[in-house]
């Protein structure tokens, strides 16, 4: 009986174990299953996190590089008659990948804009190079030398404002050459060139208290003040029909050999300080410039 006993006990313990053995394999089947969907949704999240990833968009950055038209004239037995050397600059976006679709298609209405009037104005000026390289043919240049038209340029971008600076000298015969400075605006907010004066939120109140801070300027060079024309205050006071540019300081305006004075007195430069005109601008021409309003306030 004992015997008995034990055997059933036995029998019966198999049983128990035989049936937690059963539990513990559903056990593990379920916690396998729940593994595997734990490991599913955490893919499916990271799934999600890359694709988040992806959505994080850059800003535009713009750069600049020279575009370059070069062509010499020579007489038949070699003899340097006529050349010229275009400079012009040319917009690119370095990172048009990684902007978002609507930012991707300003950046490139911008650089398409802006390389359209570049491309358009180093043709027109290769025209003129040619023309003048003809010209040295049946006109050779006083006293063995040259003719020659060269331009070189520059980029600088403040805010959302593309300053392109255009230096240009020449000599086509006669005492000396000739030099002029010309300037363009881009505006990347609007993807067009633009006026100086349509950087401030009033332009036409710009224009006039930029004129009055450039005629204090002009009137502080001594040197050049005697020979100024007699009308020079008007002529400054058209300074946006000029070569105007924003630079990292302030305001810059060349005025050409010729336009305040003699040729004597060479261009003449004025740089006015954002400070000195920050209010002319308005809060929206110091955020196009990229540039913040100070405050006056101080803590007690």
């Amino acid at each position: 009986m004992k015997l008995h006993a034990l055997t059933a006990c036995h029998d019966n313990r198999q049983a128990q174990l035989t049936a937690t053995s059963r539990q513990k394999k559903i056990a593990a089947a379920l916690l396998a299953a729940c593994l595997t969907l734990l490991t599913a949704c955490a893919g499916t999240g990271d799934a999600r996190g890359s694709a988040l990833a992806a959505e994080v968009y850059q800003v535009p950055v713009y750069s600049f590089d020279t575009m370059t038209a070069e062509e010499r004239f020579t007489a038949e037995d070699g003899t340097e008659l006529a050349y010229y050397s275009y400079q012009l600059q040319s917009m690119a976006v370095e990172n048009l990948e990684k902007l978002s679709p609507e930012d991707r298609e300003a950046a490139e209405r911008n650089a398409e804009n802006f390389n359209e009037k570049m491309n358009d104005l180093l043709d027109k000026s290769v025209e003129i190079g040619r023309q003048m390289g003809a010209n040295a043919q049946t006109v050779p240049g006083s006293a063995g030398l040259p003719y020659y038209d060269v331009t070189v340029s520059e980029s600088v971008l403040c805010g959302q404002i593309v300053s392109v600076r255009m230096d240009n000298t020449s000599y086509s015969g006669g005492a000396h050459p000739n030099s002029y400075t010309n300037s363009y605006l881009f505006d990347l907010a609007t993807g067009q060139f633009i006026d100086p004066i349509q950087v401030a939120d009033d332009p036409e109140a710009f224009r006039a208290g930029a004129a009055e801070l450039l005629v204090e300027a002009a009137e502080a060079r001594e040197e050049d003040l005697p020979g100024y024309w007699v009308d020079y205050r008007d002529i400054i006071g058209r300074w946006n029909e000029g070569a105007a540019l924003f630079g990292p300081e302030g305001m810059t305006v060349v005025f050409s050999t010729y336009e305040l004075g003699p040729y004597a007195m060479g261009a003449v430069e004025l740089t006015v300080p954002y400070g000195e005109f920050a209010d002319l601008l308005g809060p929206g021409g110091l955020e196009r410039l990229g540039l913040k309003a100070e405050t006056e306030e101080t803590e007690m």
